[in-house]
């Protein structure tokens, strides 16, 4: 899980999202068991964002490179450079936007909502979930290959 833990880390702070798939509600199970169906949508979920990320990520590399900023993007924070490039705070917003509408798919896609898919990804991590954690490691890791 060591190599795989950032990308999932990534993946559930990624995890904000606002479709109507990501506003319906989650009760986690009351045992606190990651159960076959979740694990599933889950690992779906979770190739839909990696793939959605490869795209975002490169968007966001043409966005530095058209407007010539840092790759950090500290001028974005800049008030300054933010009063005087109104069109990059513009297209920042709507690249933003892209990004919700790729996540809110990746959910629509995978059945799932952002609260179950940030449950489980902390589920993860505990003991219980031992043995269904390294199912999903498998399953990411396969993909991750392709």
């Amino acid at each position: 899980m060591n190599r795989l833990f950032p990308l999932l880390l990534l993946l559930t702070i990624l995890g904000c999202g606002s479709s109507e798939e990501s506003k319906k509600s989650f009760t986690p199970p009351a045992n606190g068991k990651i159960t076959e169906e979740m694990a599933t949508k889950y690992v779906k979920a979770s190739q839909a964002l990696m793939e959605a990320i490869k795209v975002h990520t490169e968007r966001m590399n043409k966005f530095r490179e058209r407007y010539g900023l840092d790759s950090d993007l500290r001028e974005l924070t800049d008030s300054t450079y933010r009063a005087e490039h109104p069109e990059v705070i513009r297209a920042w917003d709507k690249l933003q936007e892209k990004w919700k509408q790729e996540e809110d798919k990746a959910y629509r896609i995978a059945g799932i909502s952002e609260d179950e898919f940030t449950w489980i990804a902390s589920a993860l991590t505990d003991t219980i979930n031992s043995e269904i954690q390294k199912e999903i490691e498998k399953k990411l890791e396969a993909i991750q290959k392709e």
